[in-house]
């Protein structure tokens, strides 16, 4: 190549990228093996597979690392292990299962909970349990780590949850560890004492909400069969008013085959009632509902999710209040962030063992909390027989892992959203049988393909209301005007 040539051949680069998806006419979006993201033009695209390429191209795709050059090349693998950083770090979430025992039998529960009375000795975690937990959790290489309880309802064993929070605290002192916590909880045998508690130690609670009396009852009833909706409603209103601070703003939605007809009404409760957005999750044929039938197949599922979110951009470009929705935050997070976002459900490895570790009651651990209801299948020893580096250093924990990288299959090789793609083997093998996630089968790629199309669509149509409905307000605010 001569300097200053307005071409440049292909003995001059080498390719970085997925190959480019047509979103609209003469616009295609170009992934880089790293995330980043770029529109090209048809002619552009037809120059990636040519001898040469004008200069300009060449250049930009040069800056953006798409290509990898003599010039470039140290950039490509900065960015690459900026993009990876998050998967070789140790694990960051520690998922702790304090009790089966809840005080609701969900239709759609994963968790297989046992009623509230039952035993303690057999349902609770004890305080042996969790020293043990919490000195495996710590020998882990991460600096940062978040305790996340679950359940059951954890808060039925809030004096577990007490003696946990003050161990950790005093252990990781002791190594220099950050540690933070959370806990998610139905809300309704939530004490004001049990609230103070989480304030005074900056725990937040996430809790699940379905919408509409109706339809919420449908899915989340007591043992006795009545639904728990004005009794939640009730107690919402209270913590809200109260503790506000505590609880998180958005609600867990779980959406099924029956619900999903119904999403826009869904989506128009959570509205008119002053939540700041939603988390819609669709239903996992995993425990109860895996008993019950609740089936969340892709071809209902996914187009009334798509339809959903057509409803909330439209409520960002008409009205003055923001509405998030948590999965159109994680994907515009994939597209602008040069890190893939810590979501570990949704990743290209997914977060099994290297993000996220799961422990049972007894100190079981699991790669994902949905495997509490497949242990033969998915157990990795437990806390009380096994060390941390035990565990790393056995190959066969990384299972899950393994099965979740996207370029051992050839269609996921020649997909634009690779990077930004994520199945879940847990889940999938309760699914099908097979931990194995077939390209363009899997519940999980026709979940990307059809959301990755839809932000990128509307990034290019409606940047603004989509960045509301990411919960990025804050950040336009600082683009206007001041006058």
């Amino acid at each position: 190549m001569e300097s200053g040539s307005k071409t440049r051949r292909r003995d001059g680069w080498i390719p970085n990228y997925y190959p480019p998806r047509s979103i609209s006419h003469d616009v295609n979006l170009l992934v880089s093996r790293s995330g980043t993201a770029l529109v090209l033009t048809d002619r552009e695209c037809r120059e990636l597979n040519e001898i040469v390429m004008t200069a300009a191209l060449f250049d930009r795709l040069e800056r953006s690392t798409h290509i990898i050059t003599p010039d470039n090349h140290q950039e490509v693998f900065s960015r690459l292990r900026s993009w990876t950083a998050g998967d070789y770090k140790g694990p960051s979430l520690h998922i702790v299962s304090l009790t089966r025992r809840c005080n609701l039998n969900c239709a759609y529960c994963h968790m297989n909970p046992v009623r509230p009375h039952e035993d303690r000795s057999t349902f609770d975690m004890t305080t042996d349990t969790v020293n043990s937990v919490i000195d495996f959790a710590l020998s882990s290489p991460n600096d940062s780590l978040t305790f996340e309880f679950q359940g059951g309802e954890p808060f039925l064993n809030f004096s577990t949850m007490k003696y946990f929070v003050t161990t950790a605290r005093e252990r990781a002192s002791e190594t220099g560890k950050s540690i933070k916590f959370a806990a998610v909880s139905n809300l309704m045998v939530l004490t004001t004492e049990h609230l103070a508690y989480c304030r005074a130690n900056n725990i937040s609670v996430s809790f699940s909400l379905n919408g509409p009396e109706e339809i919420h009852n449908t899915f989340r009833s007591n043992w006795s069969g009545g639904g728990s909706y004005r009794s939640l409603i009730a107690r919402l209103e209270s913590v809200r008013k109260e503790f506000g601070d505590v609880i998180v703003g958005m609600p867990l939605c779980v959406v099924d085959d029956s619900s999903c007809q119904h999403l826009r009404t869904v989506i128009e409760y959570f509205y008119e009632s002053g939540f700041s957005g939603v988390a819609l999750i669709r239903a996992k044929p995993l425990g109860s509902a895996a008993r019950n039938k609740i089936g969340a197949g892709g071809s209902n599922v996914i187009p009334a999710y798509i339809d959903a979110l057509d409803h909330i951009l439209q409520l960002n470009r008409e009205r003055s209040a923001v509405f998030v929705e948590r999965m159109v935050r994680v994907a515009l997070l994939k597209i602008l962030s040069n890190q893939n976002v810590g979501f570990v459900d949704w990743r290209n490895p997914c977060g099994d063992v290297l993000q996220a570790i799961t422990y049972d009651i007894d100190g079981e651990v699991l790669p994902a909390d949905e495997a509490r209801s497949n242990r033969k299948m998915f157990s990795l020893g437990n806390v009380r027989g096994r060390t941390y580096d035990e565990l790393i250093d056995d190959d066969s924990v990384f299972a899950t892992v393994n099965l979740s990288i996207r370029d051992r299959e050839p269609e996921c090789r020649e997909c634009t959203y690779n990077p930004y793609c994520g199945v879940n083997p847990v889940v999938e093998y309760a699914r099908t049988g097979s931990a194995r996630a077939r390209p363009y089968e899997s519940e999980d790629c026709k979940f990307t393909l059809a959301l990755m199309d839809w932000v990128v669509t509307n990034y290019l149509r409606y940047p603004i209301p989509l960045f509301k409905m990411g919960g990025f307000d804050s950040y336009l605010k600082d683009l206007r005007p001041t006058s």
